[in-house]
Order: structure tokens, then C-alpha cells, then sequence
């Protein structure tokens, strides 16, 4: 189970991903102040996560789904509950701030495909920092642009026909794992689940964020180049510029990574600007304050794992000798409380509570 091999982490993102599903549902007005002060907990609260998971190593590039361990796989989740948190942030320049969801969501379609959660393609831009030969095939693919103004060649009408193909099918999958999802809680709400249900509810709960992120992706393209459209008509003077607004300190993506050669994810994604290690993300944290430092703080990962179980044992032993204490020495508090769950148990037969499943 998730909580047996990832427990503290595993607590952590659970309650994120729930203020995450809060967020969602809410209906206080994009710009609300108790509404952002939510946002940015939930992104300080998975960035936090994901530095943790990145410490762990918890995934490789060269291992399969079926090598993830059930307790894993939620964790994919994270670029994902971040962009999507990042979008609804309305105190950062809107430029920005879909430049920094463009990177989060491309990271986890990346990751989906790598472990073949989707089978569909990820959309190209023209400022893409991928430069691989699948994103040099796509854009070569691509039908160039008819000579007749406002008619467009057969290639292209080809091309959008495909494009309304794979829109219909990703929102007909989008449904059918939404159902699926329902069925698969129904399940885990009973007490006899087995580890395959709740892996199969990971999984499609993956694939589902998974179509949902390529239609973003998509949304964040044209807002994009929308934008910066807008940008070079105002540096024209075509269009009126607003008031200048106190320039903010920009944000910064922080992706699932192991190791320093993945590092380029810090500095908005992009190998040549300034970059930094897990190990020095955290260490500079530390000294700003935002993070306890590993060896103050006694449930931090390395404490735990350099633990010696006979100091444990030692300490559960002290406190079975302070309960035989209070007992010998008739603790009047905790007379009280026995006497008090021995009348309530008087007139609470056992079972009484569960009515499930009875007519």
C-alpha cells in the first residue's frame, strides 16, 4: 500500500492533491484572496513533495510501468498538479506564468509516454526547447501554408481533419476514464479492496490527467501566441500599454529529477540559463529559511533512515513503564476515563454503528 513503503511523502501529497481538488471545486472568484492563498499552498506543498521524491530516486528512466510500485505512481502526478495550480495563479505576469505551466505539463506527457500511459502524440511549438528527432519529424510534417489567402490547401484540410479526429477521440477516452475512475472508487471505499484495484485506479487516474494535459497544452500554444502577439503590437505602439505594474520576482518550475545531469529542469527549463542540483536547491532553501535543516528536524528522511531501531525499542519499552505507573498509582485522570468508556460501551453494544449494506 502506499502508506507501507513511501509514508510521510505519501501523507504529504495526499493532502495537497486533496486542497488541489478543492481548489477545482470552488467557487470563489479567480482573483480572491483566500482562493490564491490556497494556490500557493498547494504549489509550496508539491514542490516540497517533489524535492522529496527527487531525494528518493523514486523513478529511472529505464524501468517499465510494471516495475513502478503501486505507492509510486501517484506520484507522476506531481508536474501535472502544479501547472495546473500555476495556470490559476493571477499575481505573476500571464506570459509567465504559461511558460512555466507549458513546462510542467510537457514534463508529465513526456513521463506518461515513457511509460506508456498514452499512446498520443505531444503537441509542438514553435519556441519548444525539445530539439529531439520526434519533435524535428512533427514540425517537418506539418502542411505549409496555401499560397490563395483566406483558402486553404488540401494538405491542410487534411491536417485539420486529423486534428478533429484526435480532439474527438482524446474526449471520448477523457469520459470513458472518468467512468472507469468512478467504478474503481466505489471499489476502494470498501474495506476488502486488494492492491490491484487501487493500482488500476492510479493508473487511470494517470491516464486521465495524462489527455487532459495535451488539451492544455494545446490551450497554453495559442494563449501563448496570443500574447505575445499583443506584446509586439504594444512595443509598436499599435496598442495602448497598461500601468506598470511592480515587477515581480519570477517563479521557477522544480521537476522530478535524480541526478545533476538532469538539473537543467531548474531556470524555467532551459539548459543555458543558470541551473542547480536537488541537493543545492534544498541547501539553498535551508539557508533562506524556507526549509528545517535535515538534522534539527527529527522526521526528516535522513533522521529516519539513520534511526537505530534499539533507540526505538528503548523508547516504546519507557513508555509502557509510564502507563504501568499511572495504573499502580491509580491516576485519578485516567480512572475517570476508563470509567467513562466502560459506561458508554454499557450502552453501546458492539456493531450497533455499522448499518452498511443492511435493509
Amino acid at each position: 500500500m502506499a502508506e507501507e513503503e513511501y509514508p510521510s511523502i505519501s501523507v504529504l501529497f495526499d493532502r495537497y492533491l486533496k486542497l488541489y481538488e478543492n481548489v477545482e471545486k470552488s467557487d470563489l472568484p479567480s482573483q480572491s484572496d483566500k482562493l490564491q492563498e490556497q494556490i500557493k499552498e498547494g504549489i509550496e506543498g508539491l514542490v516540497k513533495t517533489t524535492v522529496l521524491v527527487s531525494e528518493l530516486g523514486v523513478f529511472s528512466s529505464n524501468e517499465t510501468l510494471e516495475e513502478i510500485p503501486t505507492s509510486a505512481i501517484k506520484f507522476l502526478l506531481l508536474p501535472v498538479l502544479l501547472g495546473s495550480l500555476s495556470l490559476k495563479r493571477t499575481d505573476v505576469e500571464r506570459l509567465h506564468v504559461l511558460q512555466l505551466a507549458n513546462v510542467y505539463f510537457r514534463d508529465f506527457v513526456k513521463r506518461c509516454k515513457q511509460y506508456e500511459f498514452i499512446d498520443t502524440e505531444l503537441p509542438s511549438t514553435e519556441d519548444d526547447e525539445d530539439s529531439s528527432d520526434e519533435a524535428e519529424a512533427e514540425k517537418k510534417s506539418l502542411p505549409k501554408a496555401s499560397t490563395k489567402q483566406g483558402m486553404p490547401s488540401p494538405e491542410e484540410l487534411q491536417a485539420m481533419a486529423r486534428q478533429r479526429e484526435e480532439k474527438i477521440r482524446r474526449f471520448k477516452k477523457k469520459k470513458d476514464l472518468g467512468n472507469q475512475l468512478m467504478d474503481l472508487k466505489k471499489a476502494l471505499d470498501k474495506p476488502s479492496h486488494d492492491e490491484d484495484i487501487l493500482r488500476n485506479y492510479y493508473i487511470t487516474l494517470v491516464r486521465k490527467f495524462a489527455y487532459e494535459s495535451v488539451d492544455e497544452l494545446e490551450s497554453v500554444a495559442m494563449e501563448r501566441k496570443m500574447l505575445s502577439k499583443m506584446k509586439d503590437l504594444k512595443m509598436k505602439g499599435v496598442l495602448s500599454s497598461p500601468e506598470q505594474v511592480s515587477e515581480l520576482r519570477p517563479l521557477k518550475p522544480i521537476l522530478i529529477t535524480k541526478d545533476a545531469l538532469q538539473k537543467n529542469v531548474f531556470g524555467l527549463g532551459y539548459p543555458s540559463l543558470p541551473t542547480m542540483t536537488v541537493e543545492e536547491f534544498y541547501d539553498k532553501r535551508v539557508k533562506e529559511g524556507w526549509f528545517p535543516e535535515p538534522r534539527r528536524d527529527k522526521n526528516c528522511l535522513q533522521d529516519r533512515a539513520a534511526s537505530d531501531p534499539q533507540a526505538e525499542k528503548e523508547a516504546q519499552e519507557c513508555e509502557e513503564e509510564e502507563r504501568e505507573k499511572e495504573e499502580e498509582q491509580d491516576d485519578p485522570q485516567k480512572l475517570a476515563r476508563d470509567r467513562e468508556w466502560d459506561e458508554w460501551r454499557d450502552t453501546h453494544r458492539r456493531g450497533w454503528g455499522n448499518t452498511y449494506n443492511r435493509s
